[in-house]
């Protein structure tokens, strides 16, 4: 073959390699792919290009639920031929490394999936006036080696759940923004509010979907220039706004008496205090028998008065524990009227309102 044909040979040679690495650097720039209904994921594809082709398909894929984020996996990570362990993928940060909840687990039908509330595993949470995302990093950490080598590349793959402020779980109930968080403003400046907050007590919550059983954590406070004592009359669940509707369930009740422990609340219990002003609660999520709605609003009679440090049979905040019933406040005498009728004494000056929460939607668990 003379010198021109070398040259040609030569030419289509550097041409080849020439497209194999703007292909190889086009998959490598390849970044997350969000569908239509809002979820976000990421196809991984780093295959050796000198070995057979493999499926193009993505190896990571979520679904989004109304309290969960589900990722699914493909053990064949870089569609390369080289299967990862599900010991070696996990959603968050380091230290979600060794949390069970947030472990990829082998499903034994050829993929490996991860379940986690959307709170959980170091999630975080932005609210723009439309949208509620969910974001998180589903992490690949393959071991090194006894000899000090790898074969697998670390990974780090975005995943998020997108939803609307305005969604609904349930089709039952038309869509409505739900109230999870509601004040109340009096003279002076002063207000009182009822809120939802997330399960670490540090956040408000804005999801308004919950697990029956799972505990509701809610929290009400007074906000003002004095001094007040905020106290909790009573508390009623009711399947519409409206709480003076039939079925209603009061687990609040005689000024201050906390009664769901009575009846199978093993969660149902006032916190004890952060300050005066303010009282933290939590509720076991029920569902009213042979009612298909999985609806709960949840209305509250607060109340903040001066008597800072005084207790009376109309200022008690009283737990049902280990059958008998205790005072956060102090003295356990003044509950003692919660096996009965306790009197109506309103004290003076008191500040006083009324303030619903809902719709939130209980699901049964599967």
């Amino acid at each position: 073959m003379g010198l021109a044909g070398h040259s040609v040979s030569l030419l289509l040679l550097l041409m080849s390699l020439t497209f194999r690495v703007s292909d190889a650097i086009r998959a490598l720039k390849e970044g997350p792919m969000i569908d239509a209904e809002g979820r976000e994921y990421k196809s991984v594809n780093l295959g050796d290009y000198n070995r057979p082709n493999h499926s193009e398909k993505p190896t990571v894929h979520v679904q989004c639920t109304e309290v969960s984020m589900i990722i699914f996996i493909l053990p064949d990570f870089y569609n390369n031929g080289r299967l990862v362990s599900p010991q070696d993928l996990f959603l968050g940060d380091a230290k979600y490394w060794k949390n069970k909840r947030c472990q990829a687990v082998d499903t034994g039908d050829g993929e490996y999936v991860i379940e986690a509330e959307l709170q959980d595993c170091g999630s975080k949470l932005t609210v723009s006036s439309d949208d509620l995302i969910y974001s998180n990093n589903l992490i690949l950490s393959p071991p090194i080696g006894s000899i000090g080598i790898t074969r697998t590349a670390e990974a780090v793959v975005p995943v998020s759940c997108h939803y609307k402020r305005t969604h609904t779980v349930s089709s039952a109930v038309q869509q409505q923004r739900p109230t999870l968080s509601i004040s109340s403003k009096f003279p002076f400046g002063s207000s009182v509010s009822l809120k939802l907050k997330t399960d670490d007590w540090q956040g408000e919550k804005y999801s308004n979907t919950f697990y029956l059983d799972d505990p509701l954590h809610l929290e009400a406070t007074y906000t003002g220039l004095d001094q007040r004592k905020l106290f909790i009359d009573q508390c009623v669940a009711t399947l519409t706004p409206d709480s003076t509707s039939v079925p209603r369930y009061y687990f609040i009740e005689n000024y201050g008496c906390f009664v769901d422990a009575k009846v199978g609340g093993l969660h149902s219990v006032f916190l004890p205090r952060s300050k005066p002003s303010s009282l933290q609660f939590q509720l076991d999520a029920f569902s009213f028998q042979n009612d298909l709605r999985n609806t709960m609003y949840v209305t509250c009679k607060i109340k903040a008065t001066h008597q800072l440090w005084k207790s009376s049979p109309t200022s008690k905040v009283c737990n049902y524990m280990h059958s008998n019933w205790k005072n956060v406040d102090g003295t356990d005498a003044v509950c003692q009227c919660c096996r009965s009728v306790c009197a109506k004494r309103m004290p003076e000056d008191v500040i006083c309102d009324t303030l619903t929460l809902g719709p939130l939607i209980i699901i049964p668990r599967k």
